[in-house]
C-alpha cells in the first residue's frame, strides 16, 4: 500500500436460479461498485459504479430482479471488462491502494476474469477483508449479511442491496467503522 486512500469494492455478476447457467454461458462480472476511502480521516470519499456489456452469459430475469441489471441497460450504459479494470488500474490507482472487501471471494473472481482475458490483476499486495475484520471485533465466527454487520455497530444498510456501488459503499463505511474504534 502506498497512499492514504482505499477502494472498496463490490461485485455483482451474472445469475442464474440454482446457479445453473444454460450451455456455453459462464458467471462474470456484470458490475463493479468501487468507494474511495480516506484512511486518514476514515470518511468514504466517492462511490462510483462500472456497469459492464457482459460477453459470457446473458441476464436471466432471475438476474435482473436480484440487481436491477437488464442486458438492455447494460448494453446501454456499460463497458467492456477491459475498460472497467483500466479504470480501477489508471483512474482509481488499484495496484497501489489497499482493496477493501466483504469476503475473499471478488479479488478471486477479478483475478480469475483478467486471467480469462488474458490481464493481469488490477490489485497490489494490500487487501482488508473488513468480513474478518468484523469476526474479530465482535467476536461473531459466524457467516453475516453485511446488513446485519453494519447493524451490530448501529449502522443502517444505506441504499439497494445487491447494486455493487451502494454494497461497496457500505463496505467502506463498515470498515470505517470498525478502523476508527480500534483507536
Amino acid at each position: 500500500m502506498k497512499t492514504h486512500i482505499a477502494n472498496a469494492i463490490d461485485l455483482e455478476l451474472s445469475c442464474y436460479p440454482g446457479g445453473i447457467f444454460p450451455p456455453d454461458e459462464r458467471q462474470e462480472i456484470i458490475e463493479i461498485g468501487l468507494s474511495v476511502v480516506d484512511l486518514t480521516s476514515m470518511r468514504v470519499l466517492k462511490t462510483h459504479s462500472l456497469p459492464v456489456i457482459p460477453t459470457m452469459s446473458s441476464i436471466s430475469p432471475f438476474c435482473t430482479e436480484l440487481t436491477g441489471w437488464t442486458e438492455a441497460a447494460l448494453k446501454r450504459q456499460g463497458m467492456p471488462f477491459e475498460e472497467a479494470i483500466r479504470r480501477l488500474t489508471e483512474r482509481y490507482g488499484s495496484l497501489n491502494r489497499l482493496l477493501i472487501t466483504d469476503s475473499a471471494g471478488d479479488r478471486k473472481f477479478v483475478d480469475w476474469q483478467c486471467s480469462m482475458f488474458g490481464m493481469a490483476s488490477p490489485f497490489g499486495d494490500s487487501e482488508l477483508n473488513v468480513s474478518v475484520l468484523y469476526s474479530i471485533q465482535a467476536q461473531d465466527f459466524r457467516n453475516r449479511k453485511l446488513e446485519d454487520k453494519l447493524r451490530r455497530f448501529g449502522l443502517d444498510f444505506e441504499g439497494t442491496p445487491h447494486r455493487a456501488s451502494d454494497d461497496s459503499l457500505n463496505i467502506a463505511r463498515l470498515a470505517c467503522t470498525l478502523l476508527k474504534s480500534r483507536s
